[in-house]
């Protein structure tokens, strides 16, 4: 799958240059093409105040395929992936999971109009994958919607997916009962995959430095929250093996990973089983 823009699509304009995008930011990690030199100023200020805050991406990026793979194992075959960003040239949500059952559905959210004319513009040839506009911190309407009610049967268990990382999810009451409404709403069986920045011991000082280069060169703010407020998050649900644990260590693909950056601490990740 080709990642060229259609024609016109992509300018400074559109993208509200001269801040940098979160979304941009993460493709610049991930070594995509959808980002501009601000985009990687802002990642390499945060790998030199951060160490391995590339590699935390990265590593994020990667538990969430990982996650994808297993839960289409599982006989998982509908994911709705929150908030969901850019396209990556490879391992998207629906390739991983229509790789283990070609009929799996998938449906990608975002309230961004670019990303989702891109989105579109990319994934319209694949008719198992849908694009929906939506805000993902509001389950009510999102899972009501004509689009998504067309696109997902939800009288059957549903793979939510919040997986960019609910760092970007500053109202603790918003985003409690956002997830109580997944839960609430769909299927019992139904899946929530989490994951987020927790704030590491002995660290430094780390969180609060990421925090603040991350608002000084995007405009927008992060949070890093304690491993027990992260794990409140899946109140409510039966979390699998080996429960909410550091991205690297969920599930690797083989031996356990010994990153030398500090920063690569941060990411935890969890998915849990709705009753």
């Amino acid at each position: 799958m080709t990642l060229a823009p259609p024609p016109g699509l992509f300018t400074a304009r559109t993208w509200q240059l001269p801040v940098a995008s979160p979304a941009r930011i993460h493709d610049a990690a991930l070594g995509g093409t959808d980002n501009y030199v601000l985009d990687r100023e802002a990642l390499a200020a945060l790998e030199d105040a951060a160490p391995g805050f590339t590699e935390l991406l990265r590593a994020t990026r990667a538990w969430h395929v990982r996650v994808v793979r297993h839960l289409a194992g599982r006989g998982i075959d509908q994911f709705l992936d929150l908030a969901a960003g850019l396209p990556r040239a490879r391992e998207n949500t629906h390739e991983v999971a229509q790789r283990y059952n070609r009929d799996a559905k998938v449906v990608y959210t975002n309230t961004n109009p670019v990303l989702l004319s891109y989105s579109r513009a990319l994934l319209d040839d694949n008719d198992g994958t849908h694009i929906v506009h939506g805000d993902h911190l509001d389950p009510h309407r999102l899972l009501d919607s004509e689009q998504l009610c067309s696109a997902l049967d939800l009288r059957r268990p549903v793979a939510v997916l919040m997986t960019r990382g609910v760092q970007h999810e500053l109202d603790d009451h918003r985003l409690s009962a956002a997830l109580a409404g997944y839960r609430a709403l769909l299927a019992p069986g139904s899946v929530l995959a989490l994951s987020g920045w927790a704030e590491p011991v002995d660290d430094g000082g780390l969180p609060r430095t990421i925090e603040q280069i991350w608002h000084t060169h995007s405009g927008r703010r992060v949070r890093c929250r304690t491993v027990p407020e992260l794990q409140r998050l899946f109140d409510g649900c039966d979390l699998l093996d080996p429960g909410l644990a550091p991205v690297q260590d969920w599930w690797p693909d083989g031996p356990r990973l010994h990153p030398a950056g500090m920063a690569i601490r941060l990411g935890y990740g969890g998915v849990g089983i709705t009753p």
